[in-house]
């Protein structure tokens, strides 16, 4: 076993039962803590690609989303569906392409099969069913909206003007949250404009809730809303104009006293009654001549007459329509001439602007100046010293040409010089958290990494890296020999110790030596080596050691095995 792990064994088989416990607990605790932050750390994001569905509609999604293998979560009964964050557009495009989801109520897709024999009554009726359809899909597009029903009524087509009827439309909503005014004005005209001949003002809108949301207007009401209206945009106008002059006269000021040492205001008094005068003026002698238009004639005609009948005259002017032939005489009747003559005509309309401006009214303030005194006590003090009459004559000059000055119209310019407060004194507006936000956002999950890979380093890997080192270095030095090793390491390397051997290293031992070193070293022999000599010496050897040492005891122990013998046998 590696002597590291080994005396890693041992030192924890030394601590108390208590501290095992707790070793073993802050073990099972920092093994939790760290699974715990690289699984929050690292665990796919869901977000909702889908929300507020049918069931067919979800059924249609879920089947899809197991063809391509794209993970998926539901929730709100199956209605809404979640897929990993990055996935989401993805998912969407994909279901897009394939018509999915369908949304509620049949659209246009009604007449992808047609069946034959069909009668127009059919066909007009699965014509409204689809446009009714397509609305309700479209309006459930906002995000406000949950779900859609719409409700059109076409009348029947006359061939008298005088019964034709407009159509007219009603909504029901389903709201995640409510609406304002502008989408649910959307809503009416993108229905209104769906439908022909249908106007807003036709359209209702109401929701789940009860309440009405949009009903036409009559004209007066109608009118109203459109005062109003066009009140706001006065207003704006108005607030717009001031706040540009405002702008432009402060940076102008802010650039010769310095940044935030100028004030402006600017205020405005605007006619905005609008006026449109027509004029048809006749001027006959404006072009300096006659023009004739026109010009009629009428010939003189002459009539022949007979004496018999006289003359007409005054009197008698009565002539018969034919006259005999004998006695003729002539009359001559005169024609008129009528002359027209070209009458000078200019026809002129003026309109008013939006807004005329009757009067304006600008009010400044700038910044003195300030000088450093130091006074008896040797404090350096910051004291104000107003700008002369010059200096603010100039700054007048200045404003009066940037905001036009009109003296037709009593324009106002006041201009003042007054000690600003210490910006440092005002309460500042902390800034906004954007771009910190914006960076966690979009390098927050880098960040928790790096930052928990460096903490697993510092305070785990690192730690357990020096504890093995310092038990390894320790192993090592527990090897190396001590003072009395190196005595023992000596002694070895001096003649070995016939007692600490066994009997096959005695025996080689002694077979190395001559028959006289060997009787020699026998002599010389303690009673403790020759008593561990005899120990381990076999049977045999140890026999024949002591025949050749003391044969007459060795005669007298064979006669005593003899007769042992013989008396067994008997």
């Amino acid at each position: 076993m590696n002597p590291v792990i080994e005396k890693i064994i041992t030192t924890l088989k030394e601590l108390e039962l208590s501290r095992k416990i707790a070793l073993g607990i802050l073990a099972i605790a920092v093994v939790a803590g760290f699974t715990t932050m690289f699984i929050w750390a690292n665990k796919t994001q869901f977000k909702t690609a889908y929300s507020g569905l049918t069931q067919e509609d979800a059924a249609l999604v879920v089947d899809k989303l197991k063809e391509t293998n794209t993970p998926y979560r539901l929730s709100g009964d199956g209605t809404t569906i979640m897929v990993p964050e990055a996935l989401v557009y993805d998912v969407r495009l994909t279901m897009a392409k394939d018509g999915i989801p369908k949304g509620s109520g049949v659209g246009y897709e009604i007449f992808d099969k047609t069946e034959f024999g069909t009668t127009e009554f059919v066909q007009k009726i699965n014509q409204k069913r689809a446009l009714q359809g397509e609305l309700a899909r479209t309006i459930a597009a906002f995000d406000e909206v949950k779900t859609a029903r719409v409700m059109i009524v076409l009348p029947k087509e006359s061939v008298f003007v005088e019964e034709t009827k407009q159509p007219s439309a009603s909504i029901l909503l389903e709201l995640n949250t409510d609406l304002g005014k502008e989408e649910v004005a959307a809503i009416a005209h993108l229905v209104a404009s769906s439908v022909q001949d249908l106007t807003p003002k036709l359209v209702t809108i109401v929701d789940t809730a009860g309440r009405i949301l949009f009903e036409g207007k009559s004209e007066e009401e109608q009118a109203k809303i459109d005062a109003e209206n066009l009140a706001d945009a006065q207003y704006q106008y108005k607030v717009r104009f001031e706040e540009n002059l405002t702008r432009r006269i402060q940076t102008m000021l802010e650039r010769i006293v310095g940044k935030d040492r100028a004030i402006v205001r600017v205020i405005s008094e605007m006619d905005f009654s609008r006026n449109s005068i027509n004029e048809e003026i006749y001027d006959p002698f404006e072009r300096g001549g006659e023009f004739i238009r026109s010009r009629k004639n009428k010939a003189e005609q002459v009539v022949q007459l007979t004496e018999e009948m006289g003359i007409p005259s005054s009197v008698n002017p009565i002539v018969e329509e034919n006259p005999p032939e004998e006695g003729i005489m002539e009359r001559i009747n005169k024609s008129d001439d009528t002359v027209n003559y070209e009458i000078s005509r200019r026809i002129q309309e003026t309109k008013k602007p939006m807004a005329v401006l009757n009067r304006l009214s600008v009010a400044a303030v700038i910044d003195g100046n300030y000088e450093y005194q130091t006074d008896e006590q040797g404090n350096r003090n910051r004291v104000y010293v107003p700008r002369s009459d010059t200096e603010m004559q100039q700054f007048e000059n200045i404003v009066v040409r940037a905001m036009g000055y009109n003296e037709d119209r009593n324009d106002q310019v006041s201009m003042e010089s007054f000690p600003f407060a210490s910006i440092a004194d005002l309460d500042q507006e902390k800034p906004g958290l954007e771009g910190w936000r914006m960076v966690q956002e979009e390098y927050g999950r880098l960040i928790a990494n790096m930052l928990l890979v460096l903490v697993l380093f510092l305070f785990v890997i690192r730690p357990i890296i020096k504890t093995v080192r310092d038990i390894k270095d320790t192993v090592e030095q527990d090897m190396l020999p001590g003072p009395e090793d190196m005595d023992q390491i000596e002694d070895t390397e001096k003649e070995p110790d016939f007692r600490e051997m066994d009997g096959s290293q005695q025996k080689e031992f002694l077979q190395l030596m001559t028959d006289d070193q060997k009787q020699d070293f026998f002599s010389k022999m303690t009673p403790a080596e020759r008593a561990a000599y005899l120990a381990n010496m076999p049977v045999v050897d140890k026999a024949r050691y002591y025949a050749q040492k003391d044969p007459a005891k060795t005669i007298n122990i064979i006669k005593a095995w003899i007769s042992e013998t013989d008396t067994d046998e008997e």
